[in-house]
């Protein structure tokens, strides 16, 4: 008596299949009917299986290096390089319009407050700094929205214009000379008391990204790298979900920029 197993895609679980000829190695291949997607039953490479590569951004965002990621799951340097390269964010985030109907409705007024801040990093050498600019809702803690460039008045202005369609009352930061030539001084409020929220955001940064680190041999080699890395941190942990006022959730979505 032959068995013979049922075979399901992988992406979709259809068992609507055809062959599709076979691999260099000899092994079969199968396209769906239904998600249009090619795949085998078994790989010979690490990187082809199932789930490695949900695997190398879950150790990326858990202060994993690319070498390290290559040696525990065997397989190359080059192979986790061009994952990240691929792995895009999309900057700025805004808010649902069915999350704003639901602020429309309520009895209450909201009143957003913000924090808001800069940390180095540098990509090659520590003369080719790269500062990732960003503001956060001092209650939920929720990063509004980010920006990687450089120290200067225009890249500070990139962040700023993104922050426009928040309605945010009052912005807490420290001394830098750009928060207060562009901020207006009714919104602006400069010290440190007001900005211990965002400074232990810097501290998280620096330790579940082993780039940010200050004392490591890790650095970023690659621009696009190191700006997906940052992105899809600020993406999985501080941008999908956040609290704003007494059980009030927020979820966040992606619109092109």
């Amino acid at each position: 008596m032959i068995h013979s197993e049922e075979i399901h895609c992988p992406y979709c679980n259809s068992n609507n299949l055809q062959k599709n000829g076979k691999s260099y190695t000899g092994e079969q291949r199968w396209r769906c009917n239904e998600c249009k997607k090619y795949f085998q039953r078994s790989y010979r490479y690490n990187a082809r299986k199932q789930g490695i590569k949900d695997t190398i951004i879950e150790m990326t965002l858990n202060s994993s290096g690319v070498r390290d990621i290559g040696r525990v799951l065997k397989i190359s340097k080059d192979t986790v390089v061009a994952l990240l390269k691929k792995t895009l964010h999309i900057n700025p985030y805004f808010i649902t319009k069915q999350e704003q109907q639901m602020f429309d409705y309520l009895d209450v007024e909201i009143v957003f407050s913000g924090e808001m801040d800069e940390f180095w990093s540098f990509v090659g050498n520590k003369g080719n700094q790269r500062w990732t600019w960003y503001a956060i809702e001092c209650r939920s803690g929720c990063i509004l929205a980010w920006h990687n460039g450089k120290r200067t008045d225009k890249d500070f202005l990139i962040l700023w214009n993104s922050l426009q369609i928040f309605d945010i009352a009052k912005y807490h930061t420290d001394d830098w000379g750009a928060y207060s030539r562009y901020i207006p001084p009714d919104k602006l409020r400069i010290g440190k008391d007001k900005t211990w929220k965002i400074e232990r955001k810097n501290l998280n940064f620096r330790t579940h990204l082993k780039r940010l680190n200050r004392k490591t041999i890790c650095f970023s080699k690659n621009e696009t790298v190191h700006d997906n890395v940052i992105g899809m941190y600020i993406e999985r942990y501080y941008y999908k979900n956040g609290t704003y006022g007494n059980n009030i959730f927020s979820r966040f979505m992606t619109l092109p920029f």
